[in-house]
């Protein structure tokens, strides 16, 4: 699978994990009902419909009436090697020019990013006194995950979402603690070989201060250790500096679109 692949099926199988459903009147669709509010395009899905009828059907635009009035819809280069037939269907371009004629608009951007590991000290984690990462292994400690990453994103974490998680084999929960206090927090997600780094986030009054560089050494440290291959992760604007300090190299853009 092509590394731009990889990070995609980690991120929208992360999706899945944290509760989805396909979109009943399309099989095309999937939706989460609740945090993170996503509903995307499924490549995986399978139509026995002829090329002129999905066509048709983007072309269409009351696909869109579909989408949950709460979603976030994230737009990316298609990228499918499984179903070549929704990716030649589905032109980026033709949906983004949809949306805005529906009056949605691309509410943030991300940049896909991914790391090879390798030996190189750059991947082992580099010590700063006081500061420990630890893997999450109690409720409170869930609870305090998601209360750091809600504060650091501005928005509200489902704590059921990640509660669901803590068993999952594939899944990793960390904190970053400071002196004793808890002050950043972060999933890393195994498939295959790919680990995806998300929610990663640093609580406020700690921002600035060179935390989420220490914090990420030690994710990336963790995600060598685990046996990964590749770290794959999408960036805001505001990160993607820090990832590319760190040998992140970018992929595609991911346009994300909310309704006005």
């Amino acid at each position: 699978m092509h590394i731009d692949e990889a990070n995609l099926s980690n991120l929208t199988n992360l999706w899945l994990l944290y509760g989805s459903q396909p979109v009943k009147a399309t099989r095309l669709l999937q939706t989460n009902t609740h945090w993170p509010y996503r509903c995307w395009i499924d490549w995986n899905a399978q139509s026995d419909d002829d090329t002129a009828k999905l066509q048709g059907d983007v072309n269409d635009n009351r696909w869109l009436e579909n989408i949950p009035e709460s979603a976030i819809f994230p737009l990316w280069q298609a990228i499918s090697a499984n179903n070549k037939l929704l990716a030649s269907i589905f032109d980026p371009q033709v949906i983004e020019q949809l949306l805005l004629d529906q009056h949605w608009y691309c509410a943030f951007e991300q940049t896909a990013m991914y790391l090879a590991l390798s030996g190189d000290i750059r991947h082992v984690s580099q010590m700063r006194a006081g500061f420990k990462v630890k893997p999450v292994d109690t409720f409170e400690d869930i609870k305090t995950w998601a209360d750091i990453g809600s504060e650091a994103f501005s928005y509200q974490i489902d704590l059921s979402v990640i509660q669901q998680l803590i068993n999952v084999d594939d899944i990793q929960l960390l904190l970053g603690w400071d002196n004793n206090q808890p002050i950043a927090s972060g999933l890393l997600y195994k498939t295959g070989d790919i680990i995806g780094v998300h929610q990663v986030g640093v609580k406020q009054a700690f921002q600035g201060k060179g935390f989420a560089k220490c914090f990420m050494r030690d994710i990336v440290a963790a995600c060598a250790k685990w046996q990964g291959k590749h770290v794959v992760l999408q960036a805001s604007q505001a990160g993607k500096p820090l990832y590319e300090k760190l040998g992140f190299k970018s992929q595609f853009l991911i346009k994300n679109f909310r309704r006005v």
